[in-house]
């Protein structure tokens, strides 16, 4: 049986797709991988323990501002099946590294001058996978009110665009302001409450800065507008939130 050849359409279809790995982003696979072991392969701290990351004896990892870049971009666009042997807290405590800069420098990764903007720009283009295919499908049975939800992975969920300080060094460019708000617009197309809550959540914090009031504003409230009408948390919280008014 003859295979039949790819079509003129979907061979640019093909090409145009990101090569989200290792390889296709100029990373060597061994680094990946260690700062996948070095992210989330950690013991989860009970009772009054410390997060790994907070021990005095933990050293760096070693890795250039743009390795930690590409090593976010094809983290965020394969988190599905790279974190799946992982935990939900394990994933939580390794995603809050990579976000809070109260933890690591990693979040001024993206945003150093040695970093081309295309390249910060393709890790904020693979970013909502991120949401889609980990956060979305690990949180999608919780359902408690808004900034309550218990566990590592939900607080990373919600404090994402409250403790991520990289876009608001950047918070003037354009094109910074075009990605963080496709970020956050295809958050709140993910079928999962607490995903759909952060989006709100940034979008909240980040309105003044991203340059597109009306589009904002239409987008929320076709938003509310799909709401379950029995959710009436959720539709006071959008509408908060589309007036830059969240906590």
């Amino acid at each position: 049986m003859k295979t039949k050849r790819p079509t003129a359409a979907q061979r640019r279809r093909a090409a145009s797709m990101p090569a989200w790995t290792p390889q296709g982003v100029g990373l060597e696979p061994d680094l990946y991988a260690a700062a996948l072991r070095y992210l989330f392969d950690r013991p989860v701290p009970e009772g009054q323990e410390q997060a790994w990351y907070w021990s005095v004896y933990e050293p760096e990892f070693e890795a250039t501002p743009l390795e930690w870049t590409r090593i976010q971009t094809v983290l965020f666009a394969n988190a599905g099946t790279d974190l799946s042997v992982y935990g939900d807290d394990q994933v939580g405590f390794g995603l809050d590294y990579l976000a809070n800069n109260s933890i690591s420098d990693v979040p001024f990764a993206a945003i150093d001058a040695s970093v081309p903007l295309d390249e910060a720009m393709r890790m904020m283009d693979a970013m909502p996978v991120l949401w889609r295919q980990c956060f979305g499908p690990r949180l999608a049975e919780m359902n408690k009110p808004i900034g309550s939800s218990s566990g590592q992975l939900a607080h990373i969920c919600y404090m994402w665009f409250d403790v991520w300080p990289t876009f608001w060094n950047v918070r003037s460019e354009p094109r910074w302001q075009q990605a963080v708000w496709h970020v956050l617009r295809e958050m709140l197309a993910v079928p999962c409450r607490e995903v759909q809550v952060a989006a709100l959540h940034g979008i909240g914090h980040q309105l003044r800065y991203l340059n597109r009031r009306e589009e904002i504003d239409r987008t929320v409230a076709a938003f509310i507008h799909s709401i379950d009408h029995n959710d009436k948390n959720l539709k006071n919280y959008a509408e908060a939130a589309r007036q830059g008014m969240v906590l």
